[in-house]
Order: structure tokens, then C-alpha cells, then sequence
């Protein structure tokens, strides 16, 4: 791995080349994260005082809180149309569809993740309520810029390419219907001059395949520097935390390697690490066109 002002090149880890390699070809997914899901982990208890009233989820289903938590600050209801920029197999959706009654469009990189997802809208029989198309958020496809959407929904996607995060927010401007509102939760670097460590790059930026993270302060910068109100932000640093303490049991438990062939339990225990050291965040923003 080579590194040049802040930016990681892209190198190829075992037979992955690219971001799109990495998740056309990931393995561990299902049984660490949850059937179908690629996403970290909200927990009500993280901040609650007062004892043991809040129940501790574990992280799959502490995914599943988060994309409901997403609807919430969204206010998705059945009059939305949602579009999800980046929508891995299509579960943020299917929660989404399901709790909300809303329609549903997803947008993905991964070929394999497509496939998966209009496998299983088929096998519901959802094909009205729900659809997928392979493509690219940084330059939407035809399916996507013929329509508007009062909701653009996103889970850690746009951290894969933050270096055009800037040029994302004006994208996905041309399909924000009026009045109309983006709601993303994005994986995030750091705001310390000093930049993340070796160490954090070596077990967290490349295994990943990132080249560049922004912090939650640049990251709000780019947001409004785009034209976009920022209504809500929420910092989810202790929720990431969590969500990889426990995936790290469970890959220990399963024995489960990364790409490069160090055990992946190792890799997500300094994942926290770095989290805690405040060189990688998570967050939750809404946002929306001034009136």
C-alpha cells in the first residue's frame, strides 16, 4: 500500500483489485453481519443512565434499529419514494418497504449484490413496491435521473469514494424532488491534523479499499459548501464501536480471515480501536434544499 497527501492507493488485497471486488466476492457478510446486510449497528442503551431498562440488541440486530432510526429522522411514510444510493443487497430497503409501505429504488455498484436483491424481491413477489438497478451514485443511470424522490437514503456507501463526496451531493440534487430530503449515515475518517496512523490505514483503509476519509467537520463543510441544509446530525462513534467488538467475537469464534489473510477478529478489534482514538467515526446527518 502506497500513501501520497492523505490519499491510500487502491491496491489489490489476495484477488480483490477494487471496492466492487471486495463486495462482489466478500463471504463473511451473512454470517457476521446478518443475512443480506453490509451495515453497522445503532444501540438505544449507548448513553441511556438509570440501569437496565433499555435492552442490549446485538449487532444484526442493532443494523436493522439503525435503518428504522433512519426512517425516523426521514419521516418515510407510504407516500415516500425512497431511492438508496448505494444499496448493497437491498435490506435497508426491504425493512424500509416493509415498515413504511413506501417505494422503493436501489442503486449498486456490485453486480452480485443486484443480483441477490431482485432475486429476493422476486421471490416475494414485491416487483411493484421494489427495484434494483447496478450502477454508480457518482454518475446516476438513466432508470434513476428520469424520476424525482421526495427521500434519498443512504448507508455507509459514500465513504468508498469520498473524495468526490463534494460531486455526490450535487448529484444527487438532480433527482431531489422538492421539498424533498436526504438522509445518509456514512462511515468517516478524522478531523486530527495529524491524520490516521499507519496502523489504522493498514487494518482499516485497506482492507475496505478507502483512499480518502473525511472527518465529521469537513464532512458537514462539504455538505453545506454543496448547498445542502444540514436539519439533523448525529454523531454514531460509540455505536460503531460496538457494532465491531461484537462482530469481532463472532468472527473469532468462526475463525474467519480477511482478504489479506490476517484474522478478521483482529482487524475489527483495532477497528474500535481506531474509533475510540477518534481516526475513523460514523454518523447520521438529514439533510435538504434551503427554502
Amino acid at each position: 500500500m502506497s500513501s501520497t497527501g492523505g490519499l491510500v492507493a487502491n491496491v489489490e488485497i489476495g484477488d480483490e483489485k477494487t471496492q466492487k471486488d471486495y463486495y462482489d466476492k466478500a463471504t463473511h457478510y451473512n454470517l457476521i453481519w446478518g443475512e443480506d446486510n453490509i451495515h453497522l449497528g445503532y444501540y438505544p442503551h449507548i448513553g441511556v443512565t438509570g440501569g437496565n431498562s433499555v435492552v442490549v440488541l446485538n449487532n444484526k440486530q442493532a443494523s436493522q434499529e439503525l435503518t428504522r432510526r433512519m426512517i425516523d429522522v426521514a419521516r418515510i411514510n407510504h407516500n415516500s419514494e425512497v431511492l438508496d444510493l448505494g444499496c448493497g443487497k437491498g435490506q435497508s430497503l426491504r425493512v424500509i418497504q416493509s415498515y413504511t409501505g413506501a417505494k422503493c429504488v436501489g442503486i449498486d455498484i456490485s453486480t452480485t449484490n443486484i443480483v441477490r436483491a431482485n432475486e429476493w424481491v422476486k421471490e416475494k413477489g414485491l416487483e411493484s413496491e421494489l427495484s434494483f438497478f447496478e450502477g454508480s451514485f457518482t454518475e446516476l443511470p438513466k432508470e434513476i435521473l428520469d424520476r424525482k424522490f421526495s427521500v434519498i437514503f443512504s448507508q455507509v456507501a459514500f465513504c468508498h469514494v469520498h473524495t468526490e463526496l463534494p460531486a455526490i451531493f450535487k448529484e444527487l440534487q438532480k433527482v431531489l424532488a422538492p421539498g424533498g430530503v436526504v438522509v445518509i449515515n456514512d462511515y468517516l475518517g478524522c478531523d486530527l491534523p495529524s491524520g490516521a496512523s499507519q496502523t489504522t490505514k493498514d487494518h482499516v483503509w485497506k482492507r475496505l479499499h478507502f483512499e480518502y476519509l473525511h472527518g465529521h467537520v469537513a464532512w458537514r463543510k462539504i455538505a453545506d459548501e454543496a448547498g445542502l441544509v444540514i436539519d439533523f446530525y448525529e454523531n454514531l462513534d460509540k455505536h460503531m464501536v460496538q457494532t465491531y467488538l461484537d462482530m469481532a467475537n463472532t468472527a473469532e469464534e468462526h475463525g474467519i480471515k480477511s482478504a489479506d489473510g490476517e484474522q478478521l477478529c483482529i482487524n475489527y478489534r483495532q477497528t474500535a480501536t481506531a474509533i475510540r482514538n477518534r481516526e475513523i467515526g460514523m454518523n447520521l446527518a438529514l439533510l435538504s434544499m434551503p427554502r
